[in-house]
Formats: C-alpha cells, structure tokens, sequence
C-alpha cells in the first residue's frame, strides 16, 4: 500500500532567507557614491581654485582678467572686462583720476596702505615694469573691492615720488587700528601698514609699520 504524498514543503516568509542584492543594483548604489564624492569634493575645492593672496607679489595679467574700472563715479569697483592690449600707464593714470576724490575724503585719516610700485622696483628678485605694476593693482583691487589707487607725487606724506599707492577706502581713529586690519586680512608687515596721507605734512609721524 503506497503511502499518502507529503506535503509540498513550502517555507514561511518569516523563515525565508532574504533576496541576494542583484549585481545592476550594487552597480548603481556604487555609482551614486562615487557622483556624491565627486560634488564634495568640488565643493571643499571651490574656494582653493578661486582664491588669489596679495602680498606685494608681481602678478601676470591674462586675456579676460579682472580689468579696472574707467568710468563713472562714487566708491570705485573693479570692472569686469577685458584689460588685454590696454596701455599700462594709461590705464593707472586714468584710474587714479578716477580714484581721486574719493581718496581726497581720506586726507587726515589713518587708512591701510596695501601697495607701492614703481617701474624699476625689484620685488623677490623680480623688477617691476608698467605692466607688473598695473597686475598688482588689479589683484589688490580683485580682493579688496574698496581699494583705491593714487600717486605718490600728489602727496606729501611720502619720501618718493613715482609710486603708485593702492590704499583701503576704510578709515581708522588710531593707527593700531589700521595695522590691526591688516593683521586680520593675514598680510604681510612690508605689504600693509597704516597710512596718513597729507598736501602739508611730511612722511613723519604719518606712517606706522607694523
């Protein structure tokens, strides 16, 4: 006498082992890792690629860079376009015109000078012409928007004529105060100082290193 079938052993959902993950979807829990790490990654460099220090270094002026502003009036900003083929002693002359009543509101007042250059000035072993001079005022005016360039011939508060001065269009009460800003802005002691310009005094007591 056969015996009565079994019966179909069938397993609960409970003691089922769970479903292997499938190949294409370990692929793409992979790949989307990997896009994540690329945008983090972008991210934490954005600011390192887009950064530029000014420390009294010479500058390379390339097609396209931050030009100067030459026209208009109120708190100078750089302008946006092209400098490529400009004349260098054009384009410093014609913004420190355009720079010059505003720094006229500085005289008497303790301001940061961030900047002196002359064609023939030797800076690091490099010597400076027109066109290094004007690359280091556009780079001290790419980070500090408020900056405001003049002529040390106009002045009396300098022992040199000749220079192009960039300063900051921010007043301090005391000298301290003005060294302490550059302290703050992490720039070098021989690259920002408190300044006092003057049409009478001279460089004594209107300059304070740091």
């Amino acid at each position: 006498m056969s015996s009565a079938p079994s019966a179909p052993s069938d397993l609960s959902r409970h003691d089922r082992p769970p479903p292997r993950a499938t190949a294409p979807a370990v692929a793409a829990v992979v790949a989307s890792l990997l896009v994540l790490a690329s945008a983090l990654v972008v991210f934490l460099l954005r600011d390192t690629l887009t950064t530029r220090s000014v420390e009294g270094r010479p500058y390379a002026v390339a097609s396209g860079a931050t030009g100067i502003a030459t026209a208009g009036t109120g708190t100078p900003t750089p302008s946006r376009g092209p400098i490529a083929g400009t004349d260098p002693v054009a384009a410093l002359t014609r913004q420190a015109a355009q720079d010059r009543s505003r720094v006229e509101t500085f005289v008497g007042q303790w301001i940061p000078q961030i900047s002196a250059k002359a064609p023939g000035l030797v800076v690091d072993g490099r010597t400076f012409d027109d066109a290094a001079v004007l690359a280091d005022v556009i780079a001290s005016r790419d980070r500090f928007p408020q900056a405001l360039l003049l002529r040390s011939d106009d002045y009396t508060s300098f022992r040199r004529g000749g220079f192009w001065v960039t300063v900051v269009g921010t007043s301090f009460p005391t000298p301290q105060a003005a060294n302490a800003w550059c302290d703050q802005q992490g720039l070098a002691p021989d690259d920002c100082f408190a300044k006092r310009l003057s049409h009478t005094e001279g460089p004594q007591g209107n300059t304070v290193l740091r």
